[in-house]
């Protein structure tokens, strides 16, 4: 991994965690080989709420991030917390999602905490460790290693109660971090995409397999069932941070789109809500550049410009 795409870690306190810590990601009493301390920047208590890890190849397709982000988006809008690894592509969109969806969202990563990768991702960081946090087990100063992304992504899938793969070659990391939940007898769902697409042969080899198939949140949920809050009313908790669509109806209605369009008069038709909140989320959606308009009437999700 080429050093010159780092950059120093943005300001923040480092902390260190160890299993005694009542932060500590309580799954990972699970796995065989849990790391003896972490460090993290931003907040600890993330680590405490139910969580899903939704990772991706960083040659994401604009529809993959795009699918990523809304995913990221409602499952954080339920009460998920969304953790990847602030890499490019699937695992950038899902962070940018749950930060948009009002949750907390923790990002592991390769390196130390001092090290931003890839640099672009500074302002990414920073809200992360606003709203979540950071996590290593790497010294403050490591820079990036083939080799730790693979070690990266145990931690991963040893933290959460599902790994949801968007887009992923055969050969990737994604699948890595898959196949590592599956040995830690955690649930895998998969989105199937075009067959004459190289980022969805990993997805498909996945459901082969007996992965869940997830075209929508509501797949994951039938699965996991809704999540409750760890230490409900606890003052140590993270206060949700409001998101861009905090009205019900505009969630009815983004839950409803897909990147394709369908026609608006329909879907009003089957709003039980009045004109007034139906209007309301609908301008909720426009200001935060959720949907977009089509000729014919027609509604559609955002193609996200990452």
């Amino acid at each position: 991994m080429p050093s010159s795409n780092t950059s120093s870690s943005p300001a923040g306190p480092i902390v260190s965690l160890n299993p005694k810590h009542e932060c500590w990601p309580k799954l990972w009493a699970q796995i065989p080989d849990a790391p003896e301390t972490v460090n993290i920047q931003g907040q600890a208590s993330s680590l405490l709420l139910p969580s899903v890890a939704i990772v991706g190849t960083r040659r994401a397709t604009l529809r993959g991030m795009a699918f990523a982000r809304a995913l990221g988006f409602v499952l954080a809008s339920r009460g998920w917390c969304v953790v990847s690894g602030l890499a490019l592509g699937i695992d950038a969109a899902a962070h940018k999602g749950a930060l948009e969806g009002g949750g907390p969202t923790v990002a592991v990563m390769g390196t130390g905490l001092n090290r931003i990768y890839p640099a672009i991702h500074g302002s990414l960081r920073k809200a992360i460790e606003a709203n979540g946090c950071c996590l290593s087990e790497y010294q403050n100063d490591t820079g990036p290693r083939q080799y730790h992304f693979p070690q990266r992504n145990r931690l991963i899938a040893g933290m959460v109660k599902a790994v949801v793969v968007v887009e992923a070659p055969r050969k990737s990391g994604a699948l890595l971090t898959a196949q590592m939940a599956l040995d830690h007898d955690r649930e895998v769902f998969a989105v199937p995409g075009p067959v004459d697409q190289d980022s969805s042969r990993g997805c498909h080899h996945l459901l082969r397999q007996g992965a869940h198939l997830l075209e929508t949140a509501d797949d994951l949920t039938q699965v996991l069932g809704n999540p409750e809050r760890v230490n409900e009313g606890d003052q140590s908790m993270p206060p949700t941070v409001k998101g861009p669509v905090d009205g019900s109806s505009a969630r009815w209605i983004l839950d409803r789109l897909d990147f394709d369009g369908i026609a608006r008069d329909d879907l009003r038709r089957k709003f039980m809500g009045t004109e007034e909140v139906w209007s309301e989320g609908m301008m909720a959606l426009e200001l935060a550049g959720l949907i977009r308009r089509l000729p014919g009437g027609r509604l559609a999700r955002t193609m996200w410009r990452l």
